[in-house]
């Protein structure tokens, strides 16, 4: 208390001193009210209850407002029965405002002669109380009402949604409720555990990526690889050539470029050199087991572990609106990218082939060439190649092969789509891996028609790039939530519309844009108070390809991203099945499994589960089971996630046979030949099982086969069998290289993992 009255013996007292000492304690109060809790607006108390069917019941409480207290100390019962709509619906807001008021009325004896001592009667109030008065403010009826309008001089407590019958139910309005000093320090001491949860990790973060940058110094660069792997493709054929020759020419055996699939012989598997074909095979997709599987959410065909959304990114306050209408109306075409793929083959037939490496040479395109499901046909573009060797990333192991896509989302598949309307645009800055699960939207106002097309794209050059689109959701103008304006102290009664979207995978470090396109009069809240937390730009299209920023205030928003129940969880899938039995399992999904994540696809062997992996960690199959039940565990934190793709998945179960005969396309030679020599790597080669031959197929129909006069075998250091066959021919100037190989069993197989051939005159 700043003052007080002072007080003596045989003093004089006056009734000035007991107001004073009165009103000095409340001036105190209000002082630490409004210097150390707050000083605008908020309530405590006032727990609103529908208590008949037009009457909503108010208990005690208090209201805040600029430092001084008004109090309600009994129920209040408010009918909104001369509210009720006519003929849809309507939202009445409760409210709250002070006032001073003088109560308790009694008659006193006032001294009127001071000599006589004679008195006179008066009726005085004998309290006043700052009290707080209770109202309503009714909105306007529709059949989706939006919240009313409130002015600044009062508070709201509620809102009440209202149909022709009565109270249809009851929202107490969070945002205006004074915090309790416990709930804050609940809320404090959460954040300190959570601190000293983190700090050992965050600490030392600039050390570690310190020490990150002094490593990453001793590392080529992958464009320098690619170059260093071309410049060797170069050298090892000027190696390898003869002194003359008619004809030369090598196959790594990536794609099946050179080889005549068509010929009646062919029966031959290429991929990573000439493999045995399969003897059976049977193709399905990836399914949950229990499509209802409690531990997991399916969206769109998209499975991701189950999630709650969570607020990573939050732009507060309120500044303006901005009208969506007023900007260019315009047709613009999108383009939506698909999520890349990952290839997990295991079994028998995967030898490892040293050839693998030729994909970063740069004359082959490894998405094509691996990440193309059966009977599909797309194309990289040649200005897109680049980029597709650079990111593809493989593990070549014994029975275990992966190659995965490092970006998220790629352009060798994509839609492209057409939408009309008005285009409004906010970049973010993405600081976390993660995925983006929901957005929230704050419209001041709305059409009574026109839905929002709601975009999250890429960026180029720092402006939303809808050749790049990695997300289309369309909201229903029927379900956008709209709040009253009020420029006044603290924020407006805005509500969040809360758009759910097919959970889409941001990196972190890149620049994203959500953007809004739509044919209605929408309202859009803006904000300037939190462009340190977006660090981003307001954007608006002109025509359909410029945008032009706004760099004062940004689209008020709210980003969720998935926060996991589980750092670990496992989903059993339909089963493999193929009648014979299964020596080889292919599966190729779309889908991102980030960085400290793993996704580990696992079949039962025995009664126990056993993940894919290299031998011999991986699976037995050498039995040749007929069903293999199946599942995906997927493992990383509460965080961050892998998540696959069902819809659009390929599993192709199979088994090889015992042999293999593979027919190049025919060699056309500028002039007559008198021999040829046909060099072939035969790689895990085993003389004892295994057997390999290669003719040539001569004649003007190919029908004549010549037999190798002279075959020679060298054991190369890393245990290559390199079968050079001499074939001395009266002048052929047409031929076909033929390879016809055999195993003793369809689990010891061999491949040819290299051909060079060269004719001389």
């Amino acid at each position: 208390m700043e003052s007080q009255v002072i007080y003596r013996d045989r003093q004089e007292l006056q009734s000035a001193d007991l107001n004073n000492a009165q009103d000095f304690a409340r001036d105190a109060l209000d002082h630490v009210v409004s210097d150390a809790i707050d000083p605008g607006k908020g309530y405590r108390g006032f727990a609103a209850s529908k208590t008949a069917a037009t009457e909503v019941t108010l208990t005690a409480g208090r209201l805040y407002a600029g430092g001084l207290v008004y109090g309600r100390n009994e129920d209040v019962v408010v009918d909104v029965f001369n509210l009720l709509p006519l003929v849809t619906k309507k939202r009445v807001a409760i409210v709250a405002y002070g006032q001073e008021v003088e109560t308790d009325i009694q008659p006193r004896d006032f001294l009127i002669d001071a000599q006589t001592g004679s008195t006179e009667p008066q009726s005085v109030a004998m309290e006043k109380h700052r009290r707080a008065e209770i109202s309503t403010v009714s909105g306007v009826e529709s059949p989706d009402p939006s919240y009313p309008a409130t002015d600044a001089g009062v508070t709201v407590i509620a809102y009440v949604l209202l149909d022709t019958s009565g109270i249809v139910a009851i929202e107490q309005w969070k945002p205006t409720q004074l915090p309790n000093l416990r709930d804050v320090a609940n809320r404090t001491t959460a954040l300190e555990s959570w601190r000293g949860q983190i700090s050992g990790q965050v600490d030392t973060l600039r050390t570690d990526l310190s020490a990150m940058a002094d490593r990453m110094q001793a590392f080529a660069l992958r464009s320098e690889v690619i170059d260093l792997t071309s410049q060797l493709d170069e050298l090892r054929d000027q190696v390898n050539e003869p002194g003359s020759y008619i004809y030369y020419g090598t196959n790594h055996f990536l794609t099946e470029d050179g080889s005549d699939t068509a010929h009646a012989d062919f029966d031959a598997e290429v991929d990573e050199g000439i493999r045995f074909p399969n003897a059976g095979s049977a193709t399905s997709a990836l399914a949950l087991l229990n499509p209802n599987n409690a531990y997991v959410e399916a969206n769109g065909g998209f499975i991701l572990p189950k999630y709650d959304h969570a607020i990573r990114l939050d732009l507060t306050g309120y500044a303006s609106e901005t009208r969506l209408a007023q900007y260019t109306y315009e047709t613009t075409s999108y383009r939506q990218l698909t999520r890349t793929r990952t290839r997990i083959r295991y079994g028998s037939s995967k030898r490892v082939c040293t050839n693998g490496a030729w994909w970063r040479s740069g004359q082959y395109d490894s998405v094509t060439g691996i990440f193309r499901r059966a009977g599909e046909t797309w194309e990289v573009l040649p200005a897109d190649r680049p980029n597709t060797k650079i990111n593809h990333r493989w593990i070549r192991l014994t029975r275990f092969w992966m190659d995965s896509y490092q970006e998220p989302y790629w352009e060798a598949v994509v839609s492209t789509q057409t939408i009309n309307g008005q285009q409004v645009a906010q970049t973010f800055l993405n600081s976390q891996d993660g995925w983006l699960s929901q957005v929230g939207l704050y419209f001041s106002r709305k059409d009574s028609a026109g839905d929002v097309t709601v975009l999250i794209c890429e960026t180029g050059y720092g402006m939303p790039d809808l050749q790049r689109v990695v997300s289309a959701t369309t909201l229903a103008v029927a379900d956008i939530e709209v709040g009253a304006v009020s420029t006044g102290a603290g924020l407006p009664s805005l509500v969040e519309t809360q758009v759910p979207i097919v959970p889409t995978y941001l990196k972190a470090g890149r620049r994203y844009a959500v953007v809004l396109v739509t044919t209605g009069d929408h309202y859009v809240a803006m904000s300037n108070t939190d462009n340190g937390v977006v660090q981003g730009t307001f954007f608006v299209s002109t025509d359909g390809a410029f945008y032009a920023g706004n760099l004062i205030d940004d689209m008020k928003m709210r980003l969720y991203f998935a926060k996991f129940e589980r750092s670990r969880v496992s989903v059993e899938l339909q089963s493999f099945e193929l009648a014979g039995g299964v020596l080889d399992v292919d599966i190729l999904t779309p889908g991102s499994t980030p960085p400290a994540c793993r996704t580990d696809f696992e079949v039962q062997v025995a009664g126990a589960w056993v993940a894919f992996d290299a031998y011999p960690n991986g699976p037995d199959l050498s039995g040749l089971p007929a069903l293999l039940p199946a599942r995906v565990t997927l493992t990383g934190t509460t965080d961050l996630m892998p998540g696959f793709g069902a819809t659009d998945s390929q599993v192709i179960v199979s088994r090889p046979k015992t042999a293999f005969t593979w027919v190049s396309d025919p060699r056309s030679l500028a002039s007559p030949t008198a021999s040829v020599k046909v060099q072939a790597d035969l790689q895990h080669f085993d003389e004892a099982d295994h057997d390999c031959t290669v003719t040539l197929l001569t004649g003007a129909a190919f029908d004549a086969i010549e037999s190798a006069d002279v075959v020679e075998d060298v054991v190369m250091p890393d245990g290559t069998t390199r079968r050079t066959s001499t074939f001395n021919v009266t002048s052929v100037s047409d031929y076909r290289v033929k390879i016809v190989g055999g195993t003793v069993s369809a689990a010891s197989l061999f491949l040819v993992g290299e051909l060079v051939e060269y004719a001389q005159s």
